[in-house]
């Protein structure tokens, strides 16, 4: 048999060779576990807020929370020891960063709520009469290795007069509520939850503060 026909011969029994190795320490090894897919939640208001009876005779600006370290980062934080270790989730994120996602949410709440002529986002820079400021001082999911699952959520709120800049109303919120299941969807909800009840007591304070 010439040179030229071994060549091809052998060329197809080290391919071969190399197909069957391939296959046995894939065999050996197991197949790689899938990538978790990346998700993105949001924090919304689900509920609708009552109308208070008196609002602000003018325009309300609404500034993006004031968060330190990973508070304002878009990876999802969680916690097993009541929040004095916080890490964050692997391939769960907020759509946006937890400042600019809150000052989104407090724009539409208190629109519906109807605490003033208007309210909007302070990156319009529209003159106006009174400012909303705030912080966030906790933002987590409860971790299922702690014994149980659900959502920790804390603000600080007040609201600004601008003519003289006295405050009309300023207070801590927080709440925390347990989740319906044990997963990811079922913490971002309780947080959610935490959220409408933290909006609505702000309400609250503002109309008897009127």
């Amino acid at each position: 048999m010439s040179a030229q026909m071994k060549n091809p011969i052998r060329r197809l029994v080290v391919f071969c060779c190399a197909g069957a190795l391939a296959l046995s320490l894939a065999g050996c090894f197991g197949a790689a576990p899938p990538v978790p897919k990346e998700q993105y939640f949001r924090l919304v208001t689900i509920e609708t807020p009552q109308a208070i009876g008196n609002p602000l005779p003018g325009i309300v600006e609404v500034a993006p929370l004031l968060s330190e370290g990973v508070l304002g980062e878009r990876p999802l934080l969680f916690t097993s020891n009541g929040g004095q270790k916080l890490e964050q989730r692997n391939y769960a994120y907020w759509t946006d960063p937890p400042p600019a996602m809150l000052r989104d949410q407090l724009v539409t709440y208190l629109t519906a709520a109807g605490i003033a002529q208007r309210v909007v986002p302070s990156e319009l820079r529209i003159a106006s009469q009174y400012r909303l400021q705030g912080r966030i001082l906790r933002l987590e999911q409860v971790s299922p290795t702690g014994g149980g699952n659900g959502g920790v959520i804390a603000l600080e709120l007040s609201l600004i007069d601008k003519a003289n800049d006295g405050i009309l109303t300023s207070g801590r919120y927080e709440v925390a509520k347990e989740a319906t299941g044990a997963n990811i969807d079922d913490a971002v909800q309780a947080l959610n939850n935490g959220l409408n009840e933290i909006l609505a007591a702000f309400v609250a304070d503002l109309a008897q503060a009127r």
